[in-house]
């Protein structure tokens, strides 16, 4: 068996989504075909099996079927990373998948969950002290249920201390993702997110529908004038409004404070930007409003969830940014954006690809 093999299980319990099984199931092998195509690894460094309580084929929501082995073939000492999903009653009440995780987490390099999954997590008491997320519709649940759990309902996934749970759907893609580069670097990631045509779409729209009135003309106003001064003082006087009330007034439009609206606003425009021009991002950060570079990366993180530069890498056709980043030094700045100390290997083997 290769040595640097990482395994990976998917844990499958009754009536799962068939892109909560599909998405890490594609994610790890497109990685280890990577790998391999790279020239990093001479055989793949991942591989997927799923099991579930009874084994044998499980019927998704989607009325499609997947087939599994048994839970009692399931090795711990052989699992790198187990992903839980399925239906929420499912993970959340079955005693011998629940036994297992209580009696094998330890032997297992990293536990995660999609979706309502986290039940399962939750109900073998894995989570608790630690903060987790699952599918938006049963946060609440989750908290309820669980209290010794901290629920973050916004987040796409959440990691602490090993144990990764994440949001529904193609958030589970996103995880899946983050885990490839926690393991072999933010290069390779962004190569198979690219192959996937796969984005964390972790930003809110900065969008509503506010009644006609003052707010909604003003906010036509500042998508046409991102680059003005668009603090909440400024705009209060053009809605000819007290402070006040125009955050009142606001709020109850949008769902959000102005500062809030108007960094999504901002940072929408630069997506655009950064997908469709060759512009430096620079000066993308100057069309779009930012004071500068820094202060848009900031909120391009903290809203996108990665960095301006691997979103342009990622999303944007390679002519566009040819003329901006030398072909050679192409996974050097990769990797700068991500605050990398060092060039990994994933990131030398672009290089020189590039570079061939």
């Amino acid at each position: 068996m290769n040595a640097g093999l990482r395994r990976i299980f998917i844990l499958v319990f009754g009536d799962p989504e068939l892109l909560d099984i599909a998405g890490p199931d594609k994610v790890f092998p497109s990685a280890a075909d990577g790998l391999v195509q790279l020239g990093a690894a001479d055989e793949p460094l991942y591989s997927v099996d799923l099991f579930s309580p009874d084994g044998g084929l499980v019927r998704t929501r989607q009325d499609i079927r997947v087939e599994t082995m048994p839970i009692h073939d399931l090795a711990p000492g052989e699992c790198d990373t187990l992903i839980a999903v399925g239906g929420r009653e499912a993970a959340g009440r079955d005693p011998r998948a629940i036994d297992w995780l209580r009696r094998n987490h330890p032997r297992v390099r990293r536990i995660s969950a999609i979706s309502v999954g986290a039940f399962a997590l939750a109900e073998a008491r894995l989570l608790d002290g630690r903060r987790a997320t699952t599918h938006w519709r049963e946060c609440a649940t989750l908290q309820a249920d669980y209290p010794a759990i901290s629920v973050d309902p916004k987040a796409a996934f959440v990691e602490d201390r090993g144990i990764w749970t994440s949001a529904g759907m193609t958030a589970g893609i996103d995880m899946a993702l983050a885990m490839v580069a926690r393991d072999h670097g933010h290069e390779l990631a962004l190569l198979v997110a690219r192959d996937l045509a796969a984005f964390p779409h972790r930003a809110e729209e900065p969008v509503g529908n506010p009644a006609e009135g003052p707010i909604a003309v003003l906010l036509r106003w500042i998508v046409e004038h991102p680059g003005d001064d668009l603090r909440a003082e400024r705009l209060a006087e053009r809605a000819h409004m007290s402070l006040r009330n125009f955050y009142r007034a606001f709020e109850n439009a949008t769902g959000d404070s102005p500062a809030e609206w108007v960094e999504a606003l901002r940072v929408e425009i630069a997506k655009r930007l950064l997908q469709r021009t060759s512009r430096r991002v620079e000066q993308i950060a100057w069309e779009a409003g930012f004071a500068s570079y820094q202060r848009m990366r900031r909120a391009f993180v903290r809203r996108v969830g990665i960095a301006p530069g691997d979103y342009r890498a990622r999303f944007s056709p390679p002519h566009l940014h040819v003329a901006e980043i030398d072909p050679g030094r192409f996974a050097d700045t990769l990797a700068a954006e991500n605050g990398a100390s060092e060039v990994t290997p994933i990131a030398g083997r672009l290089r020189a690809k590039c570079a061939g």
